[in-house]
């Protein structure tokens, strides 16, 4: 979306909730959070639903990803359009007068929602071994074929990400492989971890890890139980390249989260680069 395309839609909070809405009936549709009804109706002159079947009302963008944020439809659409532009948690806070842990949980449930496996069939989210239970990945001693591959314990892969037909492999230290098979095609080691020292990293998708390490560098330390999200945020930059992103994101918020998807979780040390 080009700059006086988005101006349009901010110029007043109107505006910019009638679009937030239209996006949402269009990806997802409306339904109770409560009973999961979807005859309802509208209360408040359009500010509220209730379902006639369990008499709950709530605003209609409860259940989305949205909804995890109080902010405004204009404050949502401006920091949408600010993480599209790669722009950190301080400067987005600065621009939109947020406070910096407001823009920070919004940027936080951003990747949350593009992390989530869409699709009727789910699929494996990054971390997830399910290639490994189907015998797709494994180690190659020397220099042996992908069908002589050995099994890999579900252990020693830290993350695993599919990047397309492609992959992303990321292991500790230790154990250290010097080739592995994904997709019945080896990949080598691409990074020794001389920036991210904990890791290991194989990939096979040229290009995708550069892109990624560059903007990982600007973070001061990535926390392990949210490297999974900051991956999957970088797949979703690097197959999208070249795309306005603005809609797609916008999309990805618009969805219902499932339950228990923003439970406070413990923090985790840093991954030190």
């Amino acid at each position: 979306m080009n700059v006086l395309d988005f101006e349009k839609l901010i110029r007043s909070e109107r505006t910019a909730k009638h679009y937030m809405l239209t996006r949402c009936s269009m990806v997802a549709g409306f339904r109770c959070p409560s009973c999961s009804g979807d005859r309802l109706y509208e209360v408040e002159n359009g500010k509220r639903r209730r379902c006639p079947g369990c008499g709950h009302t709530f605003n209609p963008f409860a259940g989305r990803y949205l909804n995890n944020v109080k902010l405004s439809a204009n404050e949502w659409l401006w920091v949408v359009k600010l993480f599209e532009l790669e722009t950190s948690a301080t400067v987005i806070a600065s621009e939109t007068g947020i406070s910096y842990p407001t823009a920070l949980k919004a940027i936080d449930t951003i990747r949350s929602a593009i992390a989530e496996p869409r699709g009727s069939n789910g699929g494996a989210p990054c971390g997830c071994q399910e290639t490994d239970r189907r015998g797709r990945l494994g180690a190659l001693n020397g220099n042996g074929a992908p069908g002589e591959a050995e099994p890999i314990a579900d252990n020693t892969i830290l993350y695993h990400l599919s990047l397309g037909n492609d992959c992303l492999i990321l292991t500790e230290r230790s154990p250290e492989y010097g080739c592995l098979v994904c997709r019945d095609r080896r990949i080598d080691v691409v990074d020794h971890g001389k920036g991210f020292p904990r890791l290991r990293v194989y990939c096979s998708a040229k290009g995708f890890w550069p892109f990624a390490k560059e903007r990982f560098v600007k973070y001061h330390g990535i926390p392990l139980d949210k490297l999974p999200d900051y991956l999957e945020e970088m797949s979703f930059r690097w197959l999208n390249r070249g795309t306005p992103l603005f809609d797609l994101i916008l999309e990805r918020l618009c969805h219902y989260a499932p339950a228990g998807t923003f439970r406070k979780r413990p923090r985790a040390k840093q991954l030190a680069h």
